[in-house]
């Protein structure tokens, strides 16, 4: 798909990694991640309105969302989600061998964040969630009734190289394992429950 548009002449982005469309307005939304070649090294979340919120427009305004870097306390986005209020989730996807170092030192693990589109918060990159080491949380998914947000934890400790010590010992506390984990509670109801 990629070398096709390239042919065709589209636009270039850093790393498209996910597409979700709002769910008010119809707007679309792509994560770009980063592209260190180019020294964009946080990604960003891009936002394009189609003309009269029409699909099939050939005419669209575009503008970056939000920034990743120190000022959003997020890099790399990845996953998307919209809850039913419009209130942006997303989780991020810091490569494992990057994680704490250089650039990436003042972000610490993956993690699980929330950006309200409505109230007091709106705008503000809320981080929810960390995810242990050397790992990153995909597939965020909400239940029907948005009381619970379920997403599975990706290959914690991927830089073991010697079994008898892994990096992770998450979840048992002994082996890694990939696992599905669901965040519930109050903050999460006062966003997906409430017409704020």
């Amino acid at each position: 798909t990629r070398k096709a548009a390239k042919i065709l002449g589209a636009t270039e982005l850093n790393r498209p990694e996910d597409i979700e469309i709002h769910p008010d307005n119809g707007d679309v939304y792509i994560s770009l991640t980063k592209n260190s070649g180019k020294n964009d090294f946080y990604g960003s979340i891009l936002k394009i309105s189609e003309k009269n919120a029409d699909h099939s427009s050939l005419e669209f305004s575009s503008e970056t969302f939000l920034m990743g870097g120190e000022l959003n306390k997020f890099a790399c986005p990845d996953n998307l989600a919209f809850d039913k209020n419009g209130n942006l989730w997303f989780a991020s996807d810091i490569s494992g061998d990057r994680i704490g170092n250089n650039k990436y030192k003042a972000f610490g693990n993956n993690g699980l964040f929330v950006v309200p589109t409505k109230g007091a918060n709106a705008g503000e990159v809320i981080q929810i969630a960390s995810a242990p080491k050397d790992a990153e949380f995909t597939g965020l998914s909400f239940s029907p009734d948005q009381k619970s947000l379920f997403l599975s934890v990706q290959h914690p400790g991927e830089l073991t190289r010697d079994l008898t010590k892994p990096t992770s010992k998450w979840p048992t506390g002994k082996t890694p394992k990939p696992t599905v984990v669901v965040i519930e509670g109050d903050f999460l109801e006062s966003l997906t429950q409430k017409n704020v």
